[in-house]
């Protein structure tokens, strides 16, 4: 047994006498390396105090004294828990309790010998001996980190030479882990932080060596195999930059995961995972009023449509969290649905499955009696912007005819309160799509006025990794060998990911007030050609040899640059600093908006165009809250 173990606690399966037995069989090792200690120390200060002619009275007198000083610093190492500390991850703290366990004991000691007559150690022994106690006890029981430390590393075998960016925390978390744990083959090399100041410091014996502006030279230079991220805050466009000056660098580029994400995947402290796209767009931590969240929720029945979606099951999961009565899930997907319903009944919350399609009123009608929701989150839609441009009269039936069948479904059973989940392409009117989001928050804000159904439509932009978004059809495209199409040079895109937009959304929707559109904070906008260059190295190709990335051309409805937020409207701020409220509210009525959708109903046109049209049209009933924001002047 090495200094730096500890003893078995006594667990339940093991009598306490036994128990007792077992500990104190693994102490004896330690027990006896601490007399050793404690012995050679006392007649080491002896020998100092006398050059080495040690007298023969104080001879005698040590050797009748020195089993009472052992016990002494053993019981006093004892109360300190000294003998209950993990050495090989020991720090200051279990320094300082060292110390004053020593430190202790050498004080009573000392004031015994200030009264003995005649007195056979000096007083100088009593004061030098307790510095090399716990010098001794120190070196032996820190030997297990010590010797993870430069000179003393050696690595057999092959080795990644390993350059840690960022010296926080994190980092020298990191380096520990790969010092003690030889057997990973990664060799720390050192340090990069952004942080000037730290330039030449040393962390765990190992140098900072520079900025992120170094990496090349240091890579060429060190001979560096892998640069580790130990930056789980940082945001989306720091890690891009880190990843394009590591792959222009051609070193291969991870990232230590998040607390959270160690905890949720039962990792170490020191495993690396490849950067994924999450980390590209970045995914800040948003915080929330859990309380009202769960005031929304809990105890009540709450619907969730489009259910079998990306967006649907990320809030099915997020939901199950405040404790509803009963969650239902609604969609026509059979497999998602059952699929979704497997997954979450496994926690052992009542969940159940509805094979509904909101475009038939009769069903929406029969669902809603039976199942009494008190709260709904709507995320039924057709997204794909090109696809609704050809094929309107499908949107119009999903996203318009069946949001008000929703609507007036949960107006009939009291239902407290639809969260709409619209799209900042609402905002826009320049497609298609937009128009029939605009159209369902309109009729929300509507019948909101004249129900005791609180109606609130909430705006999101880009989820990541939901159907239609580029990055998992990027994904497929490289795994194929390419090409990866993109249709403009230029285009950009604000992205969330799929956590941070349910969190808002269920914030908003615990916080809405009648009839309001909600509108979340767009983030951080992403160059798509940029993004798709980063996936493919990631994969370990080069763009335009490996895989070409192929410009196709702007398609019906697309935009290159999404319009920042404060170009979109008018907004009031929240009590959230990431949700906005559109001003105003619509004037139209709701027999207004649903005589005219009924009537597109009955008289459905056959031309594309003149839909599209009629459309455009009923989305602009009301534009008091879409205006943008008139220019200011400069004087």
């Amino acid at each position: 047994m090495t200094p730096d173990e500890t003893p078995a606690e006594p667990t339940s399966e093991q009598p306490d006498g036994s128990a007792l037995i077992s500990r104190t069989i693994r102490l004896l090792p330690v027990l006896a390396l601490d007399a050793l200690l404690i012995i050679a120390s006392y007649a080491a200060a002896l020998a100092l105090r006398f050059d080495g002619a040690i007298p023969r009275e104080s001879m005698i007198f040590f050797g009748q004294v020195i089993a009472v000083i052992v016990l002494a610093y053993v019981v006093g190492n004892y109360f300190f828990g000294i003998y209950r500390t993990a050495w090989n991850y020991a720090g200051v703290a279990d320094a300082m309790s060292l110390a004053s366990a020593v430190g202790l004991v050498s004080i009573l000691l000392l004031g015994i010998n200030v009264f003995l007559t005649p007195r056979h150690i000096p007083l100088t022994v009593t004061g030098i001996a307790p510095l090399l106690i716990f010098l001794s006890m120190g070196v032996a029981k820190l030997w297990p980190r010590l010797r993870t430390q430069a000179p003393f590393t050696g690595w057999g075998g092959p080795v990644q030479h390993v350059l840690i960016a960022g010296a926080g925390h994190t980092g020298q978390m990191l380096a520990r882990e790969f010092l003690q744990h030889q057997e990973w083959h990664y060799r720390p090399i050192g340090f990069i932080d952004d942080d000037a100041r730290k330039r030449g410091t040393r962390i765990h014996g190992l140098p900072v060596l520079g900025t992120r502006s170094d990496i090349p030279e240091i890579a060429r230079t060190k001979g560096v195999d892998l640069v580790a991220l130990a930056m789980p805050s940082a945001s989306g466009a720091t890690i891009r930059e880190f990843v394009g000056l590591c792959q222009d660098a051609n070193v291969a580029v991870r990232t230590v995961p998040g607390v959270p994400e160690m905890v949720h995947a039962g990792g170490e402290p020191g495993q690396l995972r490849e950067v994924t796209v999450d980390d590209l767009l970045g995914s800040q931590e948003t915080e929330i009023d859990a309380a009202a969240c769960a005031a929304l929720v809990h105890n009540k029945a709450v619907l969730i449509t489009g259910a079998a979606g990306y967006l649907g099951q990320e809030l099915a999961r997020q939901l199950l969290a405040y404790g509803p009565a009963v969650l239902h899930l609604l969609d026509t997907n059979e497999t998602g649905l059952y699929d979704l319903q497997r997954d979450l009944a496994a926690e052992g919350d009542e969940v159940r499955i509805w094979m509904t399609n909101i475009v038939d009123r009769a069903q929406v009608d029969r669902t809603f009696r039976s199942a009494r929701p008190h709260v709904i989150f709507h995320t039924a839609a057709y997204k794909h912007i090109p696809v609704i441009e050809e094929h309107p009269e499908a949107a119009f039936h999903v996203n318009v005819a069946g949001t008000m069948n929703l609507c007036r479904a949960a107006a009939d059973v009291d239902t407290e309160r639809l969260i709409f989940v619209s799209s900042n392409k609402a905002a826009d009117l320049d497609s298609v799509y937009g128009a029939t989001k605009r159209i369902g928050e309109l009729l929300a804000a509507s019948m909101s006025q004249e129900h005791s159904t609180r109606f609130t439509a909430v705006r999101l932009h880009n989820v990541m990794g939901s159907r239609g978004s580029v990055v998992p059809l990027f994904l497929r495209q490289i795994e194929r060998g390419g090409p990866v199409l993109l249709t403009h040079a230029d285009i950009a895109r604000y992205f969330m990911s799929p956590p941070e937009a349910v969190k808002l959304l269920i914030q908003a929707g615990a916080q809405a007030n009648d009839a309001s559109t909600l509108v979340l904070d767009l983030g951080e906008e992403v160059r798509i050609a940029d993004l798709a260059e980063k996936l493919i190295r990631l994969r370990g190709y080069q763009p335009g040899k490996d895989i070409e990335i192929v410009y196709t051309g702007l398609r019906p409805g697309e935009q290159v640059i999404e319009e920042p937020l404060e170009k979109r409207g008018r907004f009031l701020t929240t009590g959230h600093p990431k949700i906005y409220q559109v001003e105003g509210t619509p004037t139209c009525s709701a027999d207004e908006i649903i005589g005219r959708i009924e009537e597109l109903q009955r008289n459905m046109p056959e031309s594309r165009d003149e839909l599209a049209t009629r459309l455009h049209a009923l989305a602009r009933i009301d534009l008091r809250d879409v205006q943008p924001a008139p220019a200011t002047s400069d004087n």
